[in-house]
């Protein structure tokens, strides 16, 4: 026999020893199933339950492929069921073994490995979308991990979530969602206030509409004080003041002033930003632009009742003078023009000078630190 044959033969060995490794490590779905086709069940049939739980959540924390992770997870989700007694026992089977492992995986020094645990927990608490592992997603809202926090986020403002809260008429735990959600929101990452304002779109409880002037608020104070880069979400947030300013019936000062101050920060941002030609800053620079020009394409054409290109010209064409002007005649200037065409249409200033006077104007940006 050649060397290729023994090598041949040593490769395949190796792979009928990891497909019986893969079958040895996967859970036995036989009796679940027969479990979820019964109708009634018996103690023997919810000790099945837990015994099934308990051993797949075991085997998803101890797997380190990430292909069978995500099977793993696929698993677990589709063994639930609409009967009672099975939903209710799997429910509390998953709570009580997720919360203990996702306890236990923060105890352990391997961050790699804490991460993938902790992480996947979260991940597969946002696919169950379960009303009863609410409060494990609550507590990691203030977990170290980026990626658990932002899973964590994803589950509780999941369209399946929501979706069984409401039907079960459980509006209270939805409005202490937000609430714990608008208590993080000057602590979130970017990414993670994205996630949130898709609960805030679809929310028309009290709480939901406090979510959404927060994460605006958030936006312009990083805008102020340069602790905030730009960001999609920003372009999100304008869109939601936008259709809030045309259409709610109530708060409109608020969802106006909010918008053109967050929209006249990007403007100002943009122009420093054409001063400064290093890497950080031209990124900051794409993105403003995209803000400028989505914004001006989808919002102030259905604010104003007129479709217009000025600052998409003006930012093509590096047009600083054009910008000024279409910020102070759009959003208000002092000196100038007074009243901009935005606030004055819908009703709004920027609050009150010292003097006691109405604010026409937004507020203006304070040159970078490092000017």
């Amino acid at each position: 026999m050649d060397t290729y044959q023994k090598f041949a033969r040593v490769i395949t060995l190796l792979g009928v020893l990891f497909l019986l490794a893969s079958i040895c490590l996967a859970v036995d779905t036989r009796a679940i199933d027969d479990v979820r086709n019964k109708s009634v069940l018996n103690a023997d049939d919810l000790k099945v339950i837990d015994e099934f739980v308990r051993d797949a959540i075991f085997e998803l924390v101890n797997t380190t492929d990430f292909t069978q992770i995500a099977r793993q997870r696929a698993v677990i989700v589709n063994k639930q069921s609409e009967q009672a007694q099975y939903a209710e026992r799997y429910a509390e089977s998953l709570r009580k073994y997720i919360s203990q492992e996702f306890a236990d995986s923060q105890n352990i020094e391997d961050q790699t490995k804490r991460h993938r645990i902790s992480t996947n927990l979260m991940i597969l608490v946002y696919q169950l979308g379960n009303p009863r592992l609410v409060d494990i997603a609550m507590n990691a809202l203030d977990n170290q991990d980026e990626a658990v926090r932002y899973w964590a986020v994803k589950a509780l403002t999941s369209s399946e979530l929501i979706g069984r809260l409401n039907k079960g008429g459980n509006s209270v735990k939805i409005d202490s969602i937000v609430a714990k959600l608008k208590s993080i929101v000057g602590t979130s990452e970017p990414e993670v206030l994205g996630v949130m304002l898709d609960l805030a779109a679809v929310n028309d409880s009290k709480a939901g509409a406090e979510l959404l002037p927060a994460i605006a608020d958030t936006r312009i104070e990083g805008y102020a004080n340069w602790t905030a880069d730009a960001s999609p979400v920003d372009m999100k947030v304008l869109k939601m003041l936008c259709e809030k300013l045309q259409n709610s019936r109530d708060g409109k000062a608020e969802y106006g002033r909010r918008f053109a101050q967050l929209y006249s920060f990007a403007i100002q941002r943009y122009i420093v930003s054409l001063g400064n030609d290093n890497p950080v800053w031209q990124q900051n620079r794409q993105q403003l632009a995209s803000i400028l020009v989505e914004i001006e394409d989808k919002c102030i054409g259905k604010l104003t009742g007129l479709t217009q290109t000025l600052i998409r010209r003006a930012v093509e064409t590096g047009d600083v003078n054009t910008l000024m002007q279409e910020r102070s005649r759009l959003l208000g200037d002092p000196d100038a023009i007074g009243a901009g065409e935005i606030p004055s249409k819908f009703g709004f200033d920027y609050g009150l000078a010292e003097d006691g006077s109405r604010l026409t104007q937004p507020r203006e940006l304070a040159p970078p630190p490092n000017i």
